[in-house]
């Protein structure tokens, strides 16, 4: 006999690989059916053809970080009923664009750390929340933290503007690489701090660990040896808390040249320990990328 709470988190799982096969009502009424403990019947679904935006701007950015900024009348209630259930740990909205001329949908995803046959509950304390502030059909796709995200809701929250989140930590800063640029060209000052032994290691493996945010294939020169041509790396980590590139590394590594000084005492506060980066750490992360000036 299958056990209750195992048939509704399964039964969960099957409605979020059936986002955007299925009529937008169709899905949002069977979600709100399996949080009353009704188990959907979906036998047929209805191929769509669509891609995500984070804004409907078309012309907009990739991503966006509103979490600390003004939000719409929809995105507030839905982000003040996520943030009134525990289990709830972060909150995206998206913009689902159909192939067709059909208006774009919003698509809410919704991080939670909680039992997966509590997740129907989560979504519908969401759902009703837009539902009382006007929106017919809200989409609110659930996942656990602890699992792989399906395509689809890996697709809208790669294309979404995260609109809260439980870890109301500073937005992440960006650590310098050079002490010096301008017309002269970038370097680095004769007094820069240098590490050596033991430290250095630990700095680099700290700065190693970080989590790839922005990959690239180019590479610039070693400003102390640029006859060597393009062989510094240039992708960029994060740890939540700071970003850097890999070109920091390289020079700690290459030439025990420390790197800013305030990501320095942030790692060593830390006592060099990795930090694991959350998924709303990491999109705020690659938010401030993108849209900086």
């Amino acid at each position: 006999m299958v056990d209750h709470d195992d048939a509704v988190a399964r039964a969960h799982r099957v409605l979020l690989g059936l986002a955007g096969r299925v009529p937008d009502e169709v899905l949002a009424a069977a979600r709100l059916r399996l949080a009353e403990g009704v188990l959907p019947d979906l036998r047929e679904s209805v191929a769509h053809r669509f891609s995500f935006a984070a804004s409907a701007d078309p012309g907009g950015p990739a991503l966006l970080d509103l979490s600390a900024g003004d939000l719409d009348p929809l995105d507030r209630a839905a982000a003040e009923a996520a943030a009134g259930e525990s289990g709830a740990r972060a909150l995206w909205r998206s913009w689902r664009i159909p192939a067709t001329a059909a208006p774009p949908v919003r698509v809410y995803v919704l991080e939670a750390g909680a039992a997966e046959a509590t997740l129907p509950r989560l979504t519908a304390a969401v759902m009703t929340a837009l539902l009382d502030a006007g929106l017919t059909a809200p989409q609110v796709e659930t996942y656990h933290s602890d699992v792989d995200l399906l395509p689809c809701q890996h697709a809208a929250r790669g294309a979404s503007a995260l609109i809260w989140t439980r870890d109301e930590r500073p937005p992440p800063r960006l650590a310098r690489v050079f002490d010096r640029g301008g017309a002269a060209g970038v370097g680095f000052d004769p007094g820069h701090e240098r590490l050596s032994g033991a430290e250095r290691d630990r700095v680099a493996g700290y700065l190693d660990g970080g989590e790839p945010i922005l990959a690239t294939t180019r590479s610039a020169p070693d400003v102390f040896a640029p006859e060597l041509g393009p062989i510094v790396p240039a992708g960029f980590r994060t740890d939540g808390r700071w970003i850097w590139t890999d070109t920091v590394t390289y020079y700690l590594r290459t030439y025990s040249l420390a790197p800013d000084a305030e990501l320095l005492g942030h790692i060593r506060a830390n006592d060099y320990a990795a930090v694991d980066v959350d998924a709303a750490a990491e999109h705020r992360a690659l938010a401030l990328l993108l849209t900086r000036g």
